[in-house]
């Protein structure tokens, strides 16, 4: 469950999660990494994807909706050429909201060697309250416990007994507009281990992060590095600075700047795509093959003409 997720929601994706305007059908990008394909229907949701690492390698995803519900995520996964039952997945929604609202994530594997269902029990008011997994290995339990401070409001999550996470929430509005700052602490059998703070902009962008490594003995969180975006008048990022935050011997402290500049080509259809992007200094590129949807006047013309 992603951070988008609504009250009775699993995560589901959309064109703008791509940095992908107008009628996208399909997004094929080509990175180092290999190939990454990304089909979307006409209200712009996702709902298929393909990471190939090279000709017999990859995985592919599809999202199936009922109306405007997401009902299944299957996850396969291809490996020499083969299909590999084993490590492919199957994610199975449904919704109960004849009581308490829930909503149930059954997982099984393709060979049904591995099974899993997980129970999210949302309040009267949309908020998830509880986390229920049951597997083989047995039954985990996490609650969600809702706190507010002056500005901030905090979730903490416990599972079974012992604090796993907490996401402290706070917004600022001003003369630039509002920004919302997001504080994620995770925690190892009850002690803390790293945090990260995240500020983004009105429209979701990121401003800044910040990760924090854990000093046991200050027992303290400290900055560990600093990430910094800015964007062009595009909304794309621009200029990314990254300065790692160095802790020496005695407390002694130092810093080191790491500065990436993005440079884009646009692909000229008017709705402010790109279709390359290239990052400096290491001059490394990114490539996008985009393909839109036609306008629905332009599809039941064509037709008309093919009777």
């Amino acid at each position: 469950m992603g951070q988008s997720l609504r009250p009775q929601e699993p995560e589901s994706f959309s064109r703008s999660d791509f940095q992908l305007l107008g009628p996208v059908k399909s997004c094929v990008v080509q990175a180092n990494y290999g190939a990454e394909t990304f089909e979307f229907d006409r209200t712009g949701r996702l709902v298929k994807s393909q990471t190939r690492y090279n000709d017999s390698d990859y995985d592919i995803t599809y999202y199936r909706f009922s109306d405007s519900l997401l009902t299944e995520r299957r996850d396969e996964v291809y490996r020499d050429g083969k299909f590999d039952a084993q490590t492919s997945i199957a994610h199975f929604y449904s919704r109960d909201t004849a009581a308490r609202p829930r909503l149930l994530e059954r997982i099984v594997s393709y060979d049904r060697s591995f099974q899993e269902q997980v129970a999210y029990y949302f309040g009267d008011s949309g908020r998830l309250e509880r986390i229920v997994r049951t597997d083989a290995e047995g039954v985990d339990e996490t609650s969600v416990e809702y706190a507010v401070f002056k500005n901030e409001a905090t979730r903490s999550f416990t599972k079974n007994g012992e604090l796993q996470k907490s996401i402290r929430t706070s917004q600022v509005q001003g003369e630039q507009g509002g920004t919302t700052t997001q504080l994620v602490k995770e925690y190892l059998r009850g002690s803390p281990v790293k945090a990260v703070e995240s500020t983004l902009d009105e429209q979701g962008k990121l401003l800044r992060e910040v990760t924090f490594a854990y000093d046991a003995e200050k027992k303290s969180f400290v900055p560990a590095s600093t990430r910094e975006v800015s964007y062009n008048d595009q909304g794309l990022p621009e200029t990314e600075t990254t300065t790692i935050h160095a802790q020496g011997k005695g407390g002694s402290k130092g810093e080191r700047k790491e500065i990436r500049n993005y440079v884009y080509q646009m692909d000229g259809s008017g709705y402010g795509n790109w279709v390359r992007q290239v990052v400096t200094p290491e001059n490394s590129f990114v490539v996008r093959q985009i393909a839109y949807y036609k306008p629905p006047a332009e599809v039941a013309q064509k037709d008309s003409l093919n009777d």
